[in-house]
């Protein structure tokens, strides 16, 4: 029987765009997923951080669109509000003062902050003799991720949608008047597999759908999904690292995120400390272990460097998570190249939880509009359906996403 619409992925960008789309009046949709529960997600593995702080306009309004519906949902989503304070060295004053004059330009609420303001506000942060200034965003702040997405889910569900677990698509395919997903059943131990190679070659028997439309949203798993559909998937699955740790005279439950000039970013978390650091080296591939000497080598000497109370530290854990990597680390967002009834979400390199609603919103509109727009910067609550500003179209039919600088962070 052939569907409304089928979402391959039910991550945060695929759970987001069900939500939207059910929201909308789509309610015949499909959400296709090997393991539901995500356990090695990139959703349920990242660091939490939620800012509207980018080089790009495009990425502003779609955390700006976001952002606005954490607002109104804060208690149910475990929202906090707390902060984002970047850091920014004597050497690095002149590009923090031109985020800082771009950032006002496009009506983001950021402020300066002058090295006596930084150590009044945080005064554990107590080495500031290289620092210029910080930039501290306060509509910024922490998430539960997890919980963002079960309740992009459940609200999808209430309006007819139908989420599947166990399901490893292979191939995407499109005819005259729909297109296809092929896919597979599989156990929890086969899902597991796949996650780690999902080269491997199944021999069970396959399940197919037919739909009006198909949304790509498989994150780090995209170039699997692609390799039969464009000649350049452009996408690999890159680990990002993080580290849980112990500060014992320390409380930063009051703080968000702070990013300091090494970019080792932290927050707290359950009453710990979550820090974590992006490796300009780091191969691609499926890897969710952690280095053995990653918070030795990389965490604890960038903060001893800036705070007295980071001298004694004691690491509880750590994991890996993926991020899903472009040339150009820009989210790909829009129609497939040459199709009429599939398109991509995927590859935000990190931001995908910031940027999720806003990314819904976009693709919600290219499925009923037939064009991406971008709500209004002088919106201040999530209204997807009016006042929004057309968004440019790259060069493989996607939203331009294209960010440097802080874009490349990965916080």
């Amino acid at each position: 029987m052939k569907q409304t619409g089928i979402i391959v992925g039910a991550g945060i960008i695929g759970s987001a765009i069900a939500y939207e789309l059910a929201r909308r009046g789509i309610t015949d949709l499909h959400v296709l997923d090997v393991d539901l529960e995500g356990g090695l997600s990139s959703t349920e593995r990242n660091a939490g951080g939620v800012r509207h702080l980018w080089m790009n306009r495009v990425n502003m309004d779609l955390a700006r669109c976001s952002i606005a519906l954490f607002s109104d949902l804060a208690d149910t989503i475990g929202f906090q509000k707390k902060g984002y304070l970047w850091l920014f060295s004597e050497a690095e004053r002149g590009s923090g003062e031109a985020t800082l004059e771009r950032a006002r330009k496009n009506n983001l609420e950021y402020e300066q902050l002058s090295v006596s303001e930084i150590r009044s506000r945080y005064p554990f942060l107590d080495k500031t003799e290289d620092l210029a200034f910080a930039l501290f965003g306060p509509r910024d702040g922490l998430i539960n991720s997890n919980a963002l997405k079960q309740y992009f889910r459940e609200e999808a569900k209430k309006k007819g949608a139908t989420f599947h677990d166990r399901v490893w698509v292979e191939a995407i395919s499109e005819g005259p008047g729909s297109a296809h997903v092929k896919g597979t059943r599989v156990n929890p131990e086969t899902a597991e597999a796949l996650l780690h190679r999902p080269a491997q070659t199944l021999k069970t028997e396959a399940v197919t759908w037919d739909a009006d439309f198909v949304v790509l949203a498989g994150g780090a798993w995209m170039n699997h999904l692609l390799q039969s559909l464009v000649k350049d998937p452009m996408v690999e699955p890159v680990r990002r690292q993080i580290s849980f740790f112990k500060a014992d005279t320390l409380d930063l439950s009051p703080y968000g995120m702070i990013v300091d000039t090494s970019r080792v970013y932290f927050h707290a978390e359950g009453g710990n400390i979550l820090s974590g650091f992006v490796l300009k080296d780091e191969k691609p591939g499926y890897r969710f272990d952690k280095d053995p000497d990653f918070f030795e080598s990389h965490i604890w000497p960038a903060l001893h460097e800036r705070s007295s109370h980071f001298e004694r530290l004691k690491e509880v854990s750590g994991w890996g998570g993926l991020y899903s990597y472009t040339p150009d680390t820009s989210g790909i967002l829009g129609w497939l190249p040459d199709h009429k009834r599939v398109l991509e979400a995927h590859s935000f390199t990190g931001r995908g939880v910031m940027q999720s609603y806003g990314v819904a919103v976009a693709i919600a509109d290219l499925v009923l509009e037939s064009r991406a727009r971008l709500p209004a910067p002088n919106r201040t609550r999530a209204r997807p359906t009016a006042g929004r500003q057309e968004a440019r179209a790259g060069s493989r039919e996607r939203l331009q996403l294209r960010d440097g600088g802080l874009g490349a962070r990965g916080q």
